[in-house]
C-alpha cells in the first residue's frame, strides 16, 4: 500500500491567544521519510497532533490523501485506518505482554483473533523482538519498547506515521537502532514518514528535513547537518529506560 500524500496549506494555530503555528505550507510525497526539528516548545507536538487529527487548527487547511483532516469532526477512522502514532513514551500497557500490546489496534478494529496473532507475531518479527513476545513491558529494555510500540503503530497498516521524539529518552546506540528501523519500516511499507526530534543523527536517515522557527516552518538541507555515524550501534540492553507516566 503506498504511503499518503500530505498537504498543509496556511496552518495556524493558537492556544488562549498564543500563536504556536502560524501560516505554516509544506508537502510530503508519498513514501517519503522526513525530519521535524527544532527546539523543545517550538510546536513540533502540535503539528503532529494536527496531522493526526488529535486536535482542529485555528485556520488553515491539512489534506492527507484527499481527506480533509482540519474539518474532520469525528477523526476515530481516520486515526484507525490511515495514520499510526509512535511517542516518546511508548504507552504500552504494564499488563499486557508485548504481543498483547501489538494487537491492541487489531482489536479495535474488530480484526478475528486469529489474524491478530499472526499479524503481531509477523510485526514482532520485523522489529526484532519476536522471542519476546510473551514478555511483559517491566522486562523489556527502553528501546525494545520503542520497538514493540513500532510494531504496534504498524498493526493498523498506516499509510501515515507520526513519530513524536520517539527516541528521546534512549542512549545513542538505541537510538541509531530505532532510526535504522524506521528507515527500514519506510523500504518494506511505502509508508509515509514523518518524524519529530532535536536529535540531529536522525538527519543521516531522511529524505529531507523541516525546521519549526518562530512557528513557521522552512526547509533545511537535512545532508548538510547530519553528523557523523556513532562507533558502534551494539545491543540496546543497556538504553536508559523512558520514564513511566
Amino acid at each position: 500500500m503506498p504511503g499518503s500524500r500530505v498537504e498543509v496549506e496556511r496552518l495556524t494555530h493558537a492556544f488562549d491567544g498564543n500563536v504556536v503555528l502560524r501560516d505554516v505550507s509544506f508537502s510530503i510525497e508519498p513514501g517519503e521519510l522526513v525530519a521535524l526539528t527544532g527546539p523543545s516548545g517550538s510546536g513540533k507536538t502540535t503539528l503532529l497532533q494536527l496531522l493526526g487529527g488529535l486536535d482542529r487548527p485555528t485556520a488553515g487547511r491539512i489534506m492527507v490523501d484527499g481527506i480533509p483532516v482540519h474539518a474532520l469532526r469525528h477523526a476515530t477512522r481516520y486515526r484507525r485506518e490511515v495514520v499510526g502514532f509512535v511517542f516518546q513514551l511508548h504507552h504500552l500497557l504494564p499488563a499486557l505482554t508485548a504481543q498483547e500490546n501489538v494487537q491492541l489496534p487489531m482489536v479495535a478494529a474488530h480484526v478475528p483473533r486469529r489474524e491478530r496473532d499472526l499479524r503481531a507475531h509477523e510485526l514482532l518479527d520485523e522489529v526484532d523482538l519476536s522471542g519476546r513476545a510473551r514478555s511483559l513491558p517491566s522486562s523489556l529494555s527502553g528501546g525494545e519498547r520503542q520497538r514493540v510500540a513500532i510494531a504496534r503503530a504498524l498493526a493498523g497498516q498506516p499509510r501515515l506515521i507520526l513519530a513524536d521524539e520517539p527516541t528521546g529518552s534512549l542512549d545513542a546506540a538505541a537510538t541509531e537502532r530505532i532510526w535504522q528501523l524506521l528507515a527500514a519500516v519506510r523500504e518494506r511499507h511505502g509508508s509515509t514518514i514523518l518524524v519529530a526530534s532535536h536529535d540531529a543523527s536522525l538527519l543521516r536517515h531522511v529524505d529531507r528535513s523541516l525546521a519549526i522557527r518562530g512557528g513557521a516552518v522552512c526547509e533545511q538541507p537535512a545532508s548538510n547537518l547530519a553528523p557523523p555515524p556513532p562507533p558502534a550501534t551494539g545491543p540496546d540492553h543497556h538504553d536508559r529506560a523512558p520514564a513511566e507516566l
